[in-house]
């Protein structure tokens, strides 16, 4: 396939990509972390204070200077709306879908499907659709174009040079991508058949300033779950769920929700279940690792991007997270293409990886109201989690700005009633 013929398909990824995408444009901010990351934000603006702010400062338990740059940019050139950040959103990650396209080439999987496969799945609406989650996007966008430039620069040191600013200005929309270096040494065994360690060590001051600074932040914030509240057992238990739980929600997209919020003590069978499957997982790739060594290696560094969201480091409420999968996903697309590729006659993969795309954008369709308006995130997360007092009171000032003050305070009553007899529950189980 020429190179013309490439730019023409890319260019389709893009379209397709923003089309599905479109109905985000008219959702509005959320009280979900929007008004206080973004649209009641008065330092996202390129004046003295502004700029010391993105560079240095954090919210919410954030350092993500680049992404706060991103904004600030936003803002300045379509207004205070919401309109503008859900377009740059829609538009970024229709670029990540692009950058994916071009590294399954050089990596020699079905491009088009991976790309698609990748972007239009509905674990992507999370973090396309919340304002506030562009430093996925953002963060994406540039993981990928490193992970592009570190493959096309095996001999080239310019594009080494390249890749390493690339990785370090991911770092700095999310600090998810300190995890990256680790990732070029698995890109390094599936070029070339071994790692090279010693260029790695470049890659480490921006990874531990980008770590430490952010270590700082969620302190600070108070988001940070300590061991006492949170023990071993438990952080082992939900990561555990969360290496198992990406790859079940991207066979089987359904289901999917603003909040997880589960309790070890309360419903221990999906972390049974969940840390079952995985060992079962491991022990069949170290059996079979000589047989299929592209396997071993996807998985490998599926584990190693979603190591930040696994919960060894807890913070926050959430037992897993449509957007944590936003990173990771990549080389479970890129399996799921290389595999179907491979598995398949070339006359019946084209259907059926049609089939699939269509399949995943009528998903992702489905799966974009619940990030319209604040109610309806909530009605959804208290499906999702009917034990979280936190996603009924959310849902209960919902309604209460909506005009439904009785139906808010029914909510309110409901949810101290729930957190009442979880905290009972819990402490006689204890």
């Amino acid at each position: 396939m020429s190179e013309r013929d490439d730019r023409l398909l890319a260019g389709g990824v893009f379209a397709f990509v923003v089309a599905v995408f479109l109905p985000a444009l008219s959702f509005s901010f959320l009280n979900w972390d929007d008004f206080q990351n973004v649209a009641a934000n008065p330092l996202l603006r390129f004046d003295r204070p502004g700029l010391a702010f993105m560079l240095s400062g954090s919210k919410l338990g954030h350092w993500q200077p680049l992404t706060w740059l991103s904004f600030a940019l936003d803002r300045l050139i379509w207004g205070d709306g919401p309109f503008g950040h859900h377009l740059m959103n829609v538009l970024i990650h229709a670029a990540g879908a692009v950058a994916l396209f071009f590294l399954a080439r050089r990596l020699k999987v079905p491009a088009l499907f991976a790309a698609l496969f990748w972007a239009l799945h509905p674990l992507r609406v999370e973090s396309v659709a919340w304002i506030t989650e562009r430093r996925d996007v953002l963060c994406g966008l540039l993981s990928i174009c490193a992970a592009l430039t570190y493959v096309d620069g095996k001999h080239n040191p310019s594009r080494r040079r390249l890749a390493l600013l690339l990785t370090a200005l991911a770092m700095t929309a999310k600090v998810f991508a300190v995890v990256l270096p680790a990732v070029w040494l698995v890109l390094d065994v599936r070029l070339e058949g071994k790692p090279r360690w010693r260029e790695k060590l470049e890659y480490l001051p921006f990874a531990l300033v980008a770590l430490a600074v952010n270590i700082v932040a969620q302190a600070g914030s108070g988001a940070a779950v300590s061991f006492a509240d949170f023990g071993v057992a438990h952080r082992l238990a939900q990561s555990f769920y969360n290496l198992a739980f990406y790859p079940w929600k991207t066979l089987a997209p359904l289901g999917l929700a603003p909040l997880y919020e589960r309790s070890v003590l309360l419903e221990p069978l999906p972390f049974s279940l969940a840390a079952t499957s995985v060992l079962t997982a491991v022990a069949l790739l170290v059996v079979y690792r000589r047989r299929a060594p592209g396997l071993v290696l996807a998985v490998l560094a599926y584990a190693i991007l979603l190591l930040p969201a696994l919960g060894l480091f807890k913070s926050g409420r959430m037992t897993a997270a449509d957007r944590w999968s936003y990173l990771p996903s990549i080389p479970l697309s890129l399996l799921a293409a290389g595999m179907l590729g491979r598995g398949l006659d070339r006359n019946i993969f084209r259907p059926v990886a049609g089939a699939v795309i269509i399949a995943l954008a009528v998903l992702t369709r489905l799966q974009l109201p619940v990030w319209s308006s604040d109610v309806a995130l909530w009605t959804k997360a208290v499906e999702a989690s009917p034990l979280s007092s936190f996603a009924l009171e959310r849902l209960a000032d919902a309604e209460q700005a909506a005009g439904r003050p009785g139906e808010a305070d029914g909510r309110r009553a409901h949810a101290k009633t729930m957190r009442e007899f979880v905290l009972g529950l819990s402490s006689q189980i204890r």
